[in-house]
C-alpha cells in the first residue's frame, strides 16, 4: 500500500518513521510550501491513501481535496471543521464535550457586544491558522476592545469566555475504519507564552472520574465524526470537571512521549488506523514519562545523549526564537526517577515552570 502526507515537517517525518518495519506500506511526504497543483495531482494519483501532518492547509489545496475525498483519512469533513475554530466548538457540543462559552466576532461592535455577553478577561482567537499562542488576544478590560481587534482583527474571530482552570491536560485516540478506538493516558500540559513545555505522563493527582470522563468524550468525538487515523483533544481541567478547548485532528506534540511511553506510539496507530490494519496497544511501558521540548536552541538537549533514560529528537530545523526544534522524551520507574533526570535537564525549561504545581 502507498500512503501520502501532505506536510514533510517533524510530524510528517515521525508519521513516516514509525512504520519502517512494515514492508508492505510505502509512505511519501508532500511539501505543502512548496505546493504546485500539478505536482500535487501527481502526488495523490500515486497514492493509495492520503493523509495530513496539519490541519492548516490553504483552502486551494483543499478544493483540490474534494476531487479524492475517498483517499483522505481523517475525512474532509473533520479537516474542514477543525480548520475553524467555531466549527470545533459547534462540533465539540454536537459530541457532548463542554465548552467554554463563544461568540463569532466580525467587527468591532461584535467585540464590544462580546465582552458584554461573556464578560471579562475574553480571549479572542483568530478562527483559521493560529498555533502556538499566535493569533490570540486576552481582553482584560473593555478599553482592550479596539487594540484587539485592530492586532488580529479584520478578517473572522471567535471570542471565548475565560475559563478558570486548573491545569491543561489532553487525552489522544485513535480510530479505525471499522469504528475500533484505543485511548491514550492523559498528559498534563505545562505552557509558556503560549508554546507547550513539556507534558508528563501520568498526569499527577488525575481522578479516575475525570480520566473516565476525557476517554468517554474522545469517543464520543470520533465516534461522532466517523473519524479514521489519530486525534487529539486539548481540555482544562477545573474544579467540576473537564472543559474541550481545542481539538488537532492529527497527531499532537503532547503525544510525543508516546514514541518511547506506550506499546505503539500515536504516530504508529495513525498509520495503522488509515492503512486498515489492526491498531496497537496503548499501554505505557514506564511508570512515569516526561517529554520536554526543545524551544529556540538545540545545546541544552545534547546533555540528553550522556542519559540513559533521555531520549533526544533533533528535527534538524534552524534555529531561531521560539520555534520547536526538537524534543527529549525522559522514562522513569517511578516519578522520582524520571523527575530526577529532568532535572539534569532543566536548561531546557524556562524559570520558574517545573517542577510542576499538582
Amino acid at each position: 500500500m502507498k500512503v501520502g502526507i501532505l506536510g514533510n515537517g517533524q510530524l510528517g517525518q515521525m508519521l513516516q518513521d514509525s512504520i519502517t518495519d512494515l514492508t508492505d506500506v510505502q509512505v511519501s511526504l508532500y511539501d505543502l510550501r512548496a505546493h504546485d497543483d500539478e505536482a500535487l495531482a501527481a502526488f495523490i494519483a500515486k497514492v493509495d491513501v492520503l493523509s495530513y501532518e496539519t490541519e492548516n492547509i490553504p483552502a486551494n489545496i483543499v478544493d483540490q481535496l474534494e476531487a479524492h475525498a475517498d483517499k483522505l483519512a481523517p475525512g474532509l469533513d473533520a479537516l474542514k471543521v477543525f480548520q475553524n475554530r467555531l466549527l470545533e466548538k459547534n462540533a465539540l457540543r454536537n459530541a457532548g464535550i463542554a465548552t467554554a462559552d463563544f461568540r463569532a466576532v466580525n467587527s468591532l461592535e461584535d467585540v464590544h457586544t462580546a465582552v458584554q455577553e461573556l464578560g471579562l478577561p475574553i480571549v479572542m482567537k483568530t478562527t483559521t491558522e493560529g498555533y502556538d499562542g499566535k493569533g490570540q488576544y486576552v481582553l482584560r478590560t473593555p478599553e482592550d476592545a479596539e487594540p484587539a481587534w485592530e492586532t488580529i482583527g479584520n478578517r473572522e474571530l471567535i471570542a471565548e469566555a475565560f475559563v478558570p482552570f486548573l491545569r491543561e491536560t489532553s487525552v489522544i485516540a485513535s480510530r479505525d475504519r471499522a469504528g475500533n478506538i484505543v485511548v491514550f493516558p492523559m498528559t498534563e500540559n505545562v505552557h509558556h507564552e503560549g508554546i507547550l513545555r513539556y507534558s508528563l505522563y501520568p498526569a499527577p493527582a488525575l481522578s479516575q472520574d475525570k480520566a473516565r470522563l476525557a476517554e468517554n468524550y474522545i469517543r464520543q468525538l470520533a465516534d461522532s465524526l466517523n473519524y479514521v487515523g489519530t486525534i487529539t483533544l486539548e481540555l482544562f481541567e477545573t474544579e467540576d470537571g473537564l472543559v474541550g478547548n481545542e481539538v488537532a485532528p492529527r497527531v499532537h506534540n503532547s503525544g510525543h512521549w508516546s514514541i518511547e511511553g506506550t506499546e505503539a506510539s500515536q504516530f504508529r496507530n495513525h498509520m495503522l488506523a488509515i492503512t486498515g490494519a489492526a491498531l496497537g496497544s496503548t499501554e505505557p511501558k514506564f511508570a512515569s514519562v516526561a517529554m520536554l521540548n526543545v524551544i529556540g536552541e538545540e545545546t541544552p538537549a545534547e546533555k540528553a545523549e550522556t542519559i540513559a533514560n533521555a531520549y533526544r529528537h533533533s528535527y534538524g530545523k534552524e534555529a531561531r526564537p521560539a520555534r520547536k526544534l526538537g524534543h527529549v522524551t525522559v522514562t522513569g520507574n517511578s516519578d522520582a526517577e524520571r523527575d530526577a533526570t529532568v532535572n539534569e535537564l532543566i536548561d531546557l525549561m524556562p524559570a520558574g515552570i517545573w517542577p510542576p504545581k499538582h
